[in-house]
């Protein structure tokens, strides 16, 4: 049985890319339970995911969304929500992970109270290497347990679309007596290329996520709800 959980949200996301990272999550040394929630994807998406996500460790979450706005701490939340492993590692639908990734977050989080991160490479069109991020709260990697995520209630959905929504999750973290604990240097974390998506919703998360005294625990308690 997996003591660990990763979650990806995705809207209408290239084939390719998303098999690729499955495919590398499904052959951790380390096994792990796979939530994948789609969050209004268009049928043809949700066609071809139906057909090759779904198996005995991975589960595809349906949300209809009617609207234009993508809202990835919802999407994250209800697959926090529906875990049941004791470690969470909500990721990006993008990224290719080492064989020991999942073990390593693991083996951290059974032995300290830490928020985990982990440095991204960029791939180009072609899988070559182009770049590594400069070490930052990411939501391509954060690794925490399930029980702290549940009694902070997630991560705040005021934070549309996508941007600082992760940041603010790991500040919390740090405020509640996390260590943060980077694992750059024990495993790789590889970041396919895609189309920049836009996000008109960015500067507004940027506003509130400099805003300060917000409370540990965000979100009503109908959060992370379908």
């Amino acid at each position: 049985m997996s003591d660990i959980t990763c979650i990806m949200a995705l809207k209408n996301r290239p084939k390719e890319n998303v098999e690729n990272c499955i495919k590398t999550l499904r052959m951790q040394d380390h096994s792990c339970d796979i939530i994948i929630v789609d969050y209004g994807s268009h049928e043809e998406n949700l066609h071809w995911e139906r057909r090759i996500l779904p198996d005995a460790i991975t589960t595809l979450i349906e949300v209809k969304n009617n609207t234009s706005i993508f809202n990835k701490s919802r999407a994250l939340n209800i697959g926090i929500k529906r875990a049941t492993t004791k470690y969470i590692l909500s990721t990006d639908i993008d990224c290719l992970f080492s064989p020991n990734f999942t073990e390593e977050v693991a083996n951290i989080l059974e032995k300290q109270r830490a928020v985990i991160l982990c440095q991204k490479i960029d791939l180009d069109e072609d899988g070559k290497i182009i770049g590594t991020h400069e070490p930052s709260a990411s939501g391509s990697c954060i690794g925490l347990t399930k029980e702290w995520l549940m009694k902070v209630h997630g991560y705040d959905e005021k934070y549309t679309q996508w941007g600082r929504e992760d940041n603010d999750l790991v500040d919390r973290a740090i405020q509640d007596g996390h260590k943060v604990v980077w694992i750059t240097e024990k495993v790789k974390l590889f970041h396919q290329w895609h189309e920049l998506a836009l996000n008109s919703t960015l500067q507004q998360n940027i506003e509130y996520f400099n805003k300060l005294r917000k409370p540990l625990v965000r979100n009503k308690n109908e959060w992370g709800e379908l």
